[in-house]
Order: structure tokens, then sequence, then C-alpha cells
């Protein structure tokens, strides 16, 4: 089986030391700057992640979405990855991982790797969805981190 319509991945190349950029991507009160509205991340294998996006128009959402999941990874400066499961999409069942990696490149600049896997192909809707929000996302991280708004 192919990684079409089940890994999304993407990679940006940001203007940023490798530090400063996992503690946007690691660091809950961080990432509520660029990802969701509401953020819990425990640093821990085994500790609760929670996002909350609320519905507005600046982030193009027409309901409020919840994750939850767990941490799997958490090496600082080069992995954290946790799984992702949706609680307001019952048709969406699959529990799908998210891994980011980061390669520093330079002195500030960092590479940064993110990698959603684990859908199915029954789940090609919600794959393109979260495909489409990624983009948004990865985008608003290297804004963040380059000119301190996403």
């Amino acid at each position: 089986m192919s990684d079409e319509y089940t890994v999304i991945n993407r990679e940006i190349i940001v203007n940023a030391p490798i530090d400063k950029v996992f503690s946007a991507v690691s660091d809950q009160d961080q990432l509520t700057n660029w990802f969701p509205d509401i953020a819990v991340l425990e640093k821990w294998e085994g500790g609760r992640v929670s996002f909350k996006f609320l519905k507005s128009d600046k982030n193009n959402l027409d309901k409020d979405h919840e994750m939850n999941g767990k941490t799997i990874k958490f090496i600082p400066n080069k992995e954290l990855s946790y799984t992702w499961q949706f609680q307001n999409m019952p048709d969406f069942s699959t529990n799908t991982i998210v891994t980011w990696r980061f390669e520093s490149l330079a002195k500030n600049k960092t590479k940064v790797i993110l990698r959603h896997s684990g859908f199915t192909e029954d789940d090609r809707e919600k794959y393109n969805e979260h495909s489409q929000g990624w983009t948004w996302f990865v985008n608003r991280l290297g804004n963040y981190l380059t000119k301190g708004e996403p």
C-alpha cells in the first residue's frame, strides 16, 4: 500500500535555532500562538495531549474541534510524537500519530519535518481535511518563529 491518503508529510525550513523551534512545537503556552486555541501537552511518554480549536473566522472553522492523545516520544530538539484522536468526529475512528522531527541546518536555521500517519483508505476525506490543515498550520509555525506572529 502506498502512502497516498495514509500519510501526510510536510517540511519547512525556518530561520530560527532548533531549541526555539522545538519549544514552539512542544511548549503548551507557545503552541496557542500558532496552533490550537487551548493546549495541554505533557512532556513525557504517556503524558496527556489535548488541543482545542475554537470556531472562528480567523481559522476557517465552522465548529469547535477537540483532539486528544498521548505523548509517545519526547526527545528535546530532536523529536516529538503523539497520538491524535478527534473527539467530535465519530466517523473518524482512526487513532493516528503526529510526529515532528527537527534537524539543525545551521546556527539559526532548522528543518522541521511533520509526519501524520495512520490514516486508512477509508479516511480519504479526513486525510484531505488534515492535509489542508497541516499546510495552514506549518505555515503559521514558520511565520510565528520568524515574524513573531502567525
